[in-house]
This record gives C-alpha cells, structure tokens and sequence, in this order.
C-alpha cells in the first residue's frame, strides 16, 4: 500500500486519501504509475490481471481507475480493459476511470464517450500529465459530465 497523489475526500471534517487503482499487465508500467503518485495525498493499488482488478473493486472502494486498454486474456477468458472498465462501473458507478491505449482513435473515442470514462490517454503516458488531469478530478466527475451532456 502506498501512499501517493491527487485529490483528497472529506470525511468527517478530515480529508481521506483519494483511492486510486491502476489496472496494467506491465509491471514495469504499474510501478512507474505508483511511483509517479508518490507523494500525494493517495492510496494507489495496482492489480495485473482484469481478475485482480475485479476483486479488489468487490473488496474496496476506489475514486479513480487508471485501466489499461489492452489487457491480455486471463484463464483463457479474453476481457479487455473496455471490460474492465464497465464491470469496475457496475461495481462503482461513481468511479472516475481513465483508460490508457495505444491507439486514440475516433472509435476508442467514442468508446470512452459510451462508457463515461473521465478521460482517453495515449501511450506512452506523461506522469507530470497524468497527475495534473488527476489534481482536477473529484470523485463521480465522469458520471457527471455523462449526464451533463444528454
């Protein structure tokens, strides 16, 4: 568990870390995106497989989901990071998610646009850009700003 950054929720008059959950095959990336967070007032948690992702979603509350896009098959069973994306959903309709892809084209586009994803990245992603669109970020944003636009 470690402690890292973006915003903070109020509880009880004290602020509570922002729960943050990576979703990545690479752990050379997981760890990079934790360690890029260190020093905020967070909790990240990282998970390799979409099974990880969806345990600890069942287990624990989180504010914001970085997924990646392509995720590879797990127990023979192919579940992309879309998939991820709307089981985490269902599990957390408040839950701020930004999905990282290789190809940011108008279909995935529209894809995150479907699913109310907070934000679409490229790879590689920045750290410095990745924690500043994290900064502005409240928990439920993405729901929000999905329901703004209908």
């Amino acid at each position: 568990m470690q402690e890292s950054g973006a915003v903070a929720r109020q509880v009880e008059g004290e602020a509570e870390p922002t729960r943050i959950l990576i979703v990545d095959p690479y752990g050379h990336s997981r760890d990079g995106l934790s360690l890029a967070l260190l020093g905020r007032l967070c909790h990240v948690e990282t998970a390799a497989t979409s099974w990880e992702a969806i345990k600890k979603i069942k287990e624990r509350p989180f504010d914001i989901a970085v997924v990646d896009a392509e995720l590879p098959s797990t127990h023979g069973l192919a579940m992309t990071g879309w998939d991820v994306a709307r089981i985490l959903r269902a599990f957390n309709p408040a839950l701020a998610i930004v999905v990282v892809t290789a190809e940011k084209g108008p279909e995935a586009q529209m894809q995150a646009d479907r699913l109310g994803i907070a934000k679409l990245v490229e790879k590689p992603i920045s750290p410095r850009e990745l924690r500043a669109f994290l900064q502005t970020l409240e928990p439920g944003a993405s729901i929000r700003r999905q329901n703004a636009g209908r």
